[in-house]
């Protein structure tokens, strides 16, 4: 998974109108996320209770969870660490290759299996493989475009707006729920020293229009990072996907999710850089903490 980007923004631009508009941009995604947990719950379901959670190397247990957790934390911080090399040396293909390996696998993958299930919930049998693998291919298509021929912030930022949706909506139904739970905490904690004083801040301050290119989406003025995306579509899935709860604590959880990023974007009046993730994540949890308990 890529690191979530920070937000980045003049002082003048953070207006009520501005935040409205990248608040609706990030509700869209939210309910796209919704759309697709929706569809795909009954398959995702299945296959976990037959093969099991999509990740759990330390076990499903609290201890176990917080080590996973821990471990995909790790692995992003060496991921970055390994980007900023590249960057540095000035080695922008290799940087390039570095994105565009890691987010065409995860949305080749996710596009094939939710345009799948819709072709066979909704096309004739002969349509569902042409679907399937055409809107696979175009994705991955899309993403190549926009990393290594020309930049298109519009066209990336939906392509990528999709892939994050789709992830999110994958951890949420595939990761032990106290995984699930804990990972967005893990990654917040990570994204504040990632920003101030991590490998992320330097990543930035390298080549900002080469390190964000295929690694962040714009909603409205505002820059976002995937990652945010990813944990941002996370926990409204997760709350749909738990039989317990269902789409009220899955919009409950959008609105705290959401009331935490407009606050967030909003102290960048203040900072020119800020982590995405705290503030919504914290709100989030509480949300879902309070149907869960």
């Amino acid at each position: 998974m890529s690191d979530p980007t920070p937000e980045k923004l003049e002082k003048k631009r953070v207006t009520p109108e501005n935040l409205l508009k990248a608040a609706g941009v990030v509700v869209i995604i939210q309910f796209a996320a919704l759309l697709i947990t929706s569809q795909n719950l009954h398959t995702y379901r299945v296959i976990v209770n037959e093969t099991g959670p999509s990740y759990a190397p330390l076990g499903t247990s609290t201890p176990g969870s917080a080590g996973n957790a821990v471990l995909l934390v790790g692995f992003a911080f060496v991921l970055t660490l390994g980007l900023v090399w590249l960057l540095r040396r000035k080695m922008v293909m290799s940087f390039k290759v570095v994105i565009f390996g890691s987010t065409a696998f995860a949305a080749f993958v996710l596009t094939l299996v939710t345009s799948d299930i819709f072709a066979v919930n909704h096309l004739p049998p002969a349509f569902e493989l042409p679907v399937a693998f055409g809107a696979a291919s175009l994705v991955v298509v899309l993403i190549g475009y926009t990393i290594f021929v020309k930049d298109n912030v519009w066209i990336s930022s939906a392509i990528l707006a999709f892939v994050g949706a789709q992830v999110g909506s994958f951890f949420a139904e595939t990761l032990p729920p106290t995984t699930a739970l804990i990972l967005p905490i893990a990654f917040s904690l990570y994204d504040i020293y990632a920003v101030f004083r991590g490998p992320l801040k330097a990543l930035i301050g390298t080549n900002p229009n080469i390190a964000l290119a295929g690694m962040s989406i714009k909603a409205g003025e505002f820059t976002l990072g995937l990652g945010d995306i990813v944990f941002y579509t996370m926990l409204p899935s997760l709350a749909l996907f738990t039989p317990k709860l269902g789409i009220f604590p899955s919009i409950y959880t959008i609105l705290a999710i959401d009331v935490g990023m407009v606050l967030t974007l909003f102290l960048l009046s203040k900072k020119r850089l800020l982590p995405g993730l705290p503030i919504p994540m914290f709100l989030g949890i509480l949300v879902l903490g309070f149907y869960l308990l």
